[in-house]
């Protein structure tokens, strides 16, 4: 088994986070933020997927385009003001997603004052490390070898959710 070292700076944030996490996690309750860790996570695996296809196919396509404009209505005009604002920044789609996301879907848990607790407790939940997992095998195996179709969100989903993690 592979033994982590953290430095003295890094073993400090992670017990500043966690405390904040334990502090926030008061202002729900157990059911609600563990439906909300599920939905975070399905989340996130969709900015991973986002991530794969628009890396492997080297843009945004015209079907990607539509099914954010479907499933994530006004994210992509928030890309471009985005863009517009900060024209020398290198564009990160998937973070620009991930932002967006914990601002427009999460928001609830921001004004209520939890949001770092979701975000904490959702990167601790098994399914979230198959997530991670399966997108890094994509990720490596995709760069060597581009699959001759790539699979929709719920395929990937599906097959991120069967990996080892």
């Amino acid at each position: 088994m592979k033994k982590t070292v953290y430095s003295r700076a890094e073993a400090t944030l992670a017990r500043k986070s966690e405390k904040l996490a334990k502090s926030q996690v008061r202002f729900t309750n157990p059911h609600r933020l563990a439906a909300t860790i599920t939905d975070y996570i399905e989340w996130r695996a969709f900015a991973f997927w986002v991530r794969l296809i628009v890396e492997t196919e080297g843009g945004v396509s015209l079907d990607m385009k539509a099914l954010l404009d479907d499933r994530c209505p006004g994210f992509l005009d928030d890309v471009e003001a985005y863009r517009r604002a900060h024209p020398r920044e290198r564009e990160f789609l998937w973070l620009r997603l991930i932002s967006w996301l914990d601002r427009e879907t999460f928001a609830f848990a921001q004004a209520e004052g939890w949001l770092h607790a979701l975000g904490y407790y959702a990167t601790r939940d098994p399914r979230m490390d198959k997530v991670t997992d399966y997108w890094l095998q994509c990720d490596d195996r995709w760069k060597q070898n581009r699959p001759p179709v790539l699979p929709d969100f719920e395929q990937w989903r599906q097959a991120a959710s069967q990996s080892k993690a």
